[in-house]
């Protein structure tokens, strides 16, 4: 079997036959395709991203257990066609965990996929998902968000400067909001800024936030940010995407893997490391140096007790503001 990257550990799998089969306690995943090119430049191959978020499971598990989970699959790799799932297919295994949460728009319930070991994330994994789409709280309970959260889009020419420079301003505005948050690269080109709160806040209430400190923002720095709809009119500059941040969209979560040139992953980093960290540097392969020398910046986002935004709110003077609903969720 090829073998392109290196890893802390080895995938432990077994071959019986035709198949290649994990064990993982009494759960018993049969994998398919492990020499399947998913980076074709790079070569790596199905088996690498396997053999990745085994790596990264014990990192990455605090981020996405109990979290409905957007399935973005790709049986062809990172450059081919891709389908969205969010109900989970038929043919689950009785142990896979499952949340059923009812939609907004039509209030059917959704049965998602969910996480609580490595054995699930690989199941996922095997699908052709490349990478890990969580919703923003857990549980059946998808009313109220975990965090806010900032999302930093550049359209070209802008790029990885112009992400930093608007996100030090939004963090100058929460630092004198008196509260905590936590950036990290999307994996791609963009930003997020997580705010981590204490599950007493709507979505109305939370855009309602996130959208007047982008006001804020923008205000400052007209040239450089833009809060239009209109993707042709965002060209140059650093979308404030305060739309994500509503019921039943998702996003990359941390040390998601995402089908980018160079198989890059989410990463997330301290404020003083924002001049630093390369979004580029780090990638499956590489990223495991990067975690034994600082652990998981993100920690709190996952496992803190989070905030309140009640003062900000008051502050800020930050009215609820109504999602623009589309169809289909990144």
């Amino acid at each position: 079997m090829r073998k392109t990257a290196r890893f802390p550990v080895e995938l432990p799998v077994e071959r019986r036959g035709e198949h290649w089969y994990a064990r993982a306690g009494d759960k018993t995943l049969r994998l398919s395709n492990l020499d399947k090119l998913f980076w074709r430049e790079e070569g790596y191959t199905k088996r690498d991203l396997l053999t990745y978020y085994f790596n990264i499971s014990p990192v990455m598990l605090p981020h996405i257990t109990d979290r409905p989970l957007t399935l973005k699959r790709m049986p062809q790799g990172a450059s081919g066609d891709f389908f969205y799932e969010k109900n989970a297919p038929p043919h689950s295994p009785r142990w896979m965990p499952t949340i059923p949460v009812p939609t907004v728009e039509t209030g059917k319930t959704i049965n998602y996929l969910t996480v609580g070991d490595v054995a699930d994330m690989l199941w996922i994994v095997n699908l052709g998902c490349i990478e890990f789409h969580p919703l923003h709280a857990r549980g059946e309970d998808q009313t109220r968000p975990d965090y806010a959260f900032f999302d930093l889009d550049p359209f070209p020419p802008a790029g990885y400067d112009e992400v930093r420079h608007v996100a030090l301003l939004v963090k100058v505005v929460l630092d004198r909001l008196g509260l905590e948050a936590y950036p990290k690269w999307s994996g791609a080109t963009g930003m997020q800024i997580m705010v981590p709160v204490d599950g007493t806040h709507s979505y109305d209430e939370i855009r309602g936030f996130v959208g007047t400190v982008s006001d804020v923002v923008h205000e400052v720095e007209p040239d450089v940010t833009t809060l239009e709809w209109e993707v042709k009119k965002r060209a140059g500059k650093v979308f404030l995407d305060v739309n994500m941040n509503r019921e039943g969209a998702n996003i990359a979560a941390a040390y998601s893997a995402r089908p980018e040139p160079g198989a890059t992953v989410s990463v997330p980093f301290g404020w003083d490391e924002i001049d630093d960290v390369d979004p580029r540097e780090w990638n499956i392969e590489t990223i495991f140096e990067r975690v034994a020398d600082v652990g998981d910046p993100f920690l709190p986002v996952a496992e803190g007790s989070g905030q309140s935004l009640t003062a900000a709110i008051k502050s800020l003077d930050a009215k609820p503001r109504a999602a623009r609903m589309i169809r289909v969720d990144r």
